[in-house]
């Protein structure tokens, strides 16, 4: 293990790595020799923006680091990467090492983050490239976690890295576009004049890379700086999403891009997406797919796009990114793609949520399936056929038998006034029912239709209602307890409740039967002139 060096410096790999920071030029020894790019690799800045350095620096910085490592006469000598005391240097310096610690020597993020937490003073934050105050920072911390979120998703790799690539097509005169990663591409908007018929080099070099990289569509987010055909004739789809400049996309709008996202995606091709700058706009869509896709976080997201293509996501975006970002990593779980084209989107299909699809999916198997014809429906007035009818059909349980159970109530009411309805048609069979609808004497109504061949019959129903006086205790007497009971009438009378009551006898007792239909009141004995009015 190298031998820990005496200098005032962050110690990163023991013997061999350090952060300095020094306002003068310090010099080399023995033990140590200093290097910087603070002049080498600056940052060109938008605005009040300084910052991170994009990825170019980085492998610019990692080949520097290596030559200094491996020279002969650095054999055993510490390291120390420093610069000035400038707060916006000092941020810079210690990002640059951070990451290149994750994406070259593999480290985790709370390896390179230790060494670096509680410095005093701390690091600055980065802000934007906007002309507004800022009032929303990407720290360090953000930027380790979103290059080690990409180098972990496969969307960064330094052993890969096309620096002349990268450093030519940043270029404004050679198209202004970097590969944000494998899928996406962001770019400024190119520019045509209406009355030249040539294209100028910039528009040029964005066809070329195109066609040569398989980029399938273009989404435009900007008002009309070129004509779309341009693209089409090379065989690349087009697609106007547009919405105003420094706002952001409405729900809509990223539904529909990660639709179509997605759809070119599963075809094996890229997307092309700009605004008028391709920073602000093009940095919300694109960074709600990597939400939506990778599970960043919404600082990590910013901070790595801004690794990439410096000053994506500006102002009030930058809230905005931040404020929906769970609600896009849950849309990963909960939406699916239509499986309706859209002619809107070129063909492609937006995202709609799972339920809504199910929905959908459920009407598409109705309308398709064969519908089976509704049966006749029969009315005969019998209660067995209506009885058959019911249990022929598939019904849902009703569960298990309770005290309390509607049913149970209907029909065993004590409570209630009306006590005919303990004991209705609907309890009774076809026989005990005609024999209800007799009088004592059994004699018909006949329609006074005659020429019905089977004429309707009509019967009239006496029914004889008792109220009953419930007492505490039993009679003194057996005379008493005659006394209270009806007297016997005569056999030639029989009345719908004594059927009921006879046919009652053998399932209840006398003290059930108390209260029904079939017991009559203690008067004297009606004359038969009375019943025969009745049935008229």
């Amino acid at each position: 293990m190298p031998k820990r060096v005496k200098v005032d410096a962050i110690e990163f790999l023991r013997g061999r790595i350090y952060l300095g920071v020094y306002d003068n030029i310090p010099q080399d020894t023995d033990e140590l020799v200093h290097f910087t790019i603070e002049d080498s690799l600056p940052y060109n800045s938008f605005n009040l923006d300084f910052g991170p350095l994009h990825i170019g620096h980085l492998y610019r910085f990692a080949v520097v680091l290596h030559n200094i490592l491996n020279e002969d006469s650095n054999q055993g000598k510490a390291i120390v990467f420093y610069s000035s005391s400038d707060s916006k240097q000092r941020s810079n310096a210690a990002c640059l090492l951070a990451c290149y610690m994750i994406l070259v020597q593999s480290w985790s993020p709370h390896q390179v983050l230790q060494p670096l937490c509680q410095i005093d003073p701390p690091f600055m934050g980065f802000r934007d490239a906007g002309y507004s105050h800022a009032d929303f920072e990407i720290t360090i911390q953000d930027i380790v976690y979103g290059v080690w979120r990409a180098k972990e998703r496969g969307l960064i790799d330094l052993t890969n890295f096309n620096l002349e690539e990268y450093e030519q097509y940043e270029r404004v005169d050679q198209g202004d576009f970097n590969v944000i990663y494998n899928n996406f591409i962001a770019f400024a908007s190119p520019q045509q004049s209406p009355k030249s018929s040539s294209l100028n080099q910039p528009f040029k070099k964005v066809l070329e890379y195109f066609v040569k990289n398989d980029v399938q569509m273009v989404v435009r987010l900007n008002s009309h700086l070129y004509n779309k055909n341009e693209f089409e004739k090379k065989g690349i789809q087009h697609l106007d999403m547009i919405f105003d400049d420094g706002t952001c996309p409405t729900m809509d709008i990223v539904k529909d891009f990660i639709g179509v996202s997605e759809g070119v995606i599963k075809n094996g091709g890229k997307i092309a997406v700009h605004c008028k700058a391709g920073l602000g706009r093009t940095g919300c869509l694109i960074g709600a797919h990597l939400i939506y896709t990778h599970g960043f976080t919404a600082n990590e997201c910013i901070a790595y796009m801004r690794m990439i293509r410096p000053g994506m996501v500006v102002g009030p975006q930058q809230h905005w990114l931040y404020l929906h970002q769970n609600q896009f990593r849950e849309w990963k779980f909960t939406m699916v793609l239509d499986n309706q084209p859209l002619e809107r989107l070129n063909g492609f299909t937006t995202l709609i949520s799972y339920e809504d699809f199910k929905k959908k999916k459920q009407l598409e198997q109705n309308k398709n399936s064969p519908s089976t014809p509704t049966r006749r429906k029969i009315s005969i007035g019998t209660t067995n056929l209506h009885k058959s009818v019911h249990k022929a059909v598939p019904m849902e349980s009703p569960g298990q038998p309770r005290k309390t159970s509607p049913q149970r109530a209907r029909h065993y009411n004590v409570n209630s006034d009306d006590e005919d309805n303990s004991y209705s048609n609907k309890d009774l069979n076809n026989e005990e029912v005609e024999a209800e609808i007799y009088n004592s004497k059994q004699t018909p109504i006949n329609d006074e239709n005659k020429e019905n061949p089977n004429p309707t019959v009509q019967y009239t129903k006496t029914i004889t209602t008792t109220k009953t006086t419930t007492v505490t205790s039993p009679p003194s007497s057996k005379e008493s307890i005659q006394q209270l009971l009806p007297k016997q009438r005569g056999s030639n009378r029989v009345t719908s409740g004594a059927r009921v009551r006879s046919k009652l006898a053998n399932q209840t007792t006398g003290s059930s039967i108390i209260g029904h239909g079939g017991v009559k009141k203690n008067t004297t004995s009606r004359s038969s002139s009375g019943v025969q009015k009745a049935l008229r």
